[in-house]
């Protein structure tokens, strides 16, 4: 009674391994079976280099097994065409999504011909034309100037003599690439020429916050070294003009003794001054 107890305990147990077995190679096999199911994907049909823009030449739809699709990989054609590549893609690879920028995002680099730059200035309310720049506006770009003789120290400060202002239209008819921005400042900017002067010190508590907007402006290489010169030895100020007047202009450089046609020189205008009364500790 006992031994055949024992066979057939040992039986169902073989019986329970054998389904069990049976049940995970199945499982097993389906699993396989998926992974090896085709699956749409975009892949490239080219080298594509970045900041490049994806059209239907550059990709095709494929089918490839199920494992070997990359995570994030794109399955549709449409939903790449007009998109820009992040990274450069290979030949024959996977379309990601993370290797494509977002979705109705342009590169700016893109819209940057061979032989020019972009480079960013900041300007405020005024000097900005108000904020009505846009991309793909025209503007003239102006720049104020300060000029001196070092003659000697006052009160730790250098003193200039034969000093005098001009105006000068640095460039003409520069193409704006991109605005952004519109922050507060805390201050309004200062001059370098007023900085070394010492004047800064003076104005800095007369200023008020004003919106401050970065304007990204396309030029050639020999402009991209003048503007950042003149900006930083001066003040910039955009002149908006109409985008079909790209004529230049001949301008000459003014100065205030110019520009009112004096035989002398003017005098500086007066800046406020203010006297601090402080009262005792005793109260007199």
């Amino acid at each position: 009674m006992k031994g055949r107890l024992g066979l057939l305990v040992s039986l169902a147990a073989g019986i329970f391994a054998l389904i069990a077995v049976f049940l995970y190679l199945k499982a097993r096999e389906n699993e396989l079976i998926d992974m090896s199911n085709p699956v749409d994907v975009v892949v490239t049909t080219r080298n594509v280099l970045a900041n490049t823009p994806l059209d239907e030449r550059m990709i095709r739809k494929a089918q490839i097994p199920k494992r070997f699709v990359q995570p994030g990989a794109v399955a549709l054609p449409a939903e790449v065409i007009g998109r820009v590549a992040a990274v450069p893609l290979l030949n024959g690879v996977q379309v990601t999504g993370t290797a494509l920028l977002e979705g109705g995002r342009e590169s700016l680099a893109f819209h940057i011909a061979r032989g020019q730059r972009a480079i960013t200035i900041a300007v405020n309310d005024i000097t900005g034309v108000a904020g009505q720049a846009r991309p793909g506006n025209v503007v003239d770009v102006v720049g104020i100037f300060e000029y001196g003789v070092p003659n000697g120290t006052q009160g730790g400060q250098i003193t200039y003599s034969q000093e005098r202002t001009e105006a000068v239209t640095i460039l003409q008819a520069v193409s704006i690439l991109a605005v952004s921005g519109g922050e507060s400042a805390a201050t309004a900017p200062v001059s370098p020429a007023e900085a070394v002067k010492g004047e800064s010190s003076k104005n800095t508590t007369t200023t008020e916050a004003t919106a401050v907007t970065n304007v990204t402006l396309l030029l050639s290489p020999a402009q991209v070294q003048e503007l950042i010169l003149a900006q930083h030895i001066g003040s910039l100020t955009l002149s908006l003009r109409n985008s079909l007047d790209t004529a230049p202009v001949e301008l000459e450089r003014l100065d205030e003794n110019s520009f009112l046609k004096v035989p002398m020189p003017l005098k500086p205008k007066a800046q406020p001054t203010w006297r601090e009364m402080r009262g005792s500790p005793r109260g007199y």
